[in-house]
């Protein structure tokens, strides 16, 4: 927390310097997406092209900078709101900025601890040239010590935002179109307001995290979430193409669910004969079963949902899409859970 408040506190400089007081100043407009950005002769190239031509040459790539890009105006704009609330504050208190926050600092700034310091010291080590802790001590304590007013501001704008009842962010994230068609295997009611999708690898340790974190986000919110499950088993997992192809054939028996849960608490005992007994041991029929999986019936429809996902940029698991919201990785639950909880509250706006 305090190395990140040097950033921080240059921006919330910037911040200042955009313009005080409890009105936002207009913003300039966004180029829009039939704007033409150059011309081979007669012919004009736009915007919408470039972008389109982008999703398909590079998903990927795409993706992971929409998605920095959003995350940079998210973050200075949430300084922005904590500086522009401070001077409805001290307006409201008849103070004037720097009075208020004379007052309203110092009770926030946290004494510099021993811990803190043999902490910093730990992550930098290889870079202090073979300094000793007892060498460092003084110019580690120094530096936290400056950054202590920097990590109090911050803290003092949270506390303003969390009893502000007027604030609203319209800041949009990126979002992928994804097709959704009545064979995906899913649960939760179809016209929920939140739909995550998953592209997902019975094998992937990672996936198996984050399963057991959604089971515990869809207990957070029954019927306001829709979970779709995608294939998307990795090359470097040799029994994980099966694997998902006998995900297909158990929910062809509508077993589906009962039988993923059955792999991801089985991962490392997924090749075909495995794969063959979790189907008997749920009660599935077994021949059936084995004949689906023998015949390779839905080695297709893996092969599609794989494609699928290549398109909207993933090239790991878990990667899911939250209404449309690109996620990598196995996040920890609050995460999810604040995701989830801002397009409940954008729902609720529409």
């Amino acid at each position: 927390m305090r190395l990140a408040a040097l950033r921080f506190v240059g921006l919330a400089v910037i911040a200042a310097a955009a313009g005080a007081g409890c009105v936002p100043p207009s913003s300039a407009q966004a180029q829009a997406e039939e704007d033409v950005v150059a011309h081979i002769g007669d012919t004009a190239i736009t915007l919408g092209d470039l972008d389109e031509t982008w999703h398909r040459e590079d998903p990927r790539g795409r993706m992971e900078t929409l998605l920095g890009v959003y995350d940079e105006r998210l973050r200075v704009l949430d300084i922005i709101i904590g500086d522009r609330l401070i001077d409805c504050e001290a307006e409201a208190r008849g103070l004037s900025r720097e009075e208020l926050l004379a007052a309203e600092l110092p009770p926030r700034t946290e004494e510099v601890t021993e811990a803190e310091i043999e902490q910093i010291y730990e992550r930098n080590r290889d870079r202090l040239g073979g300094r000793t802790l007892e060498e460092m001590r003084p110019e580690i304590r120094q530096l936290l010590e400056r950054q202590g007013p920097a990590l109090a501001l911050r803290t003092y704008m949270d506390e303003l935002r969390e009893v502000a009842d007027d604030v609203s962010v319209m800041l949009d994230p990126p979002r992928q179109q994804i097709e959704l068609t009545a064979g995906d295997r899913s649960k939760g009611p179809d016209d929920a307001p939140v739909v995550i999708v998953e592209f997902s690898d019975f094998e992937c340790p990672y996936c198996g995290r984050a399963t057991a974190t959604l089971a515990a986000l869809m207990d957070r919110y029954p019927e306001r979430i829709r979970f779709v499950y995608k294939d998307f088993p990795l090359p470097n997992h040799p029994n994980a193409f099966k694997a998902a192809e006998a995900g297909h054939c158990a929910h062809d028996q509508d077993m589906f669910w009962e039988y993923h849960d059955r792999l991801f608490a089985m991962q490392d005992a997924l090749d075909v004969e495995s794969l063959k007994a979790y189907a008997d041991d749920l009660g599935l029929d077994a021949d059936a079963f084995s004949a689906c999986l023998d015949d390779g019936r839905h080695a297709e429809s893996v092969d599609r949902e794989m494609a699928a996902g290549r398109s909207l940029g993933a090239t790991s698991t878990p990667t899911l899409f939250i209404n449309g919201r690109p996620v990598l990785g196995a996040l920890p639950l609050d995460a999810f859970d604040r995701i989830v909880r801002e397009e409940l509250d954008a729902a609720a706006r529409r």
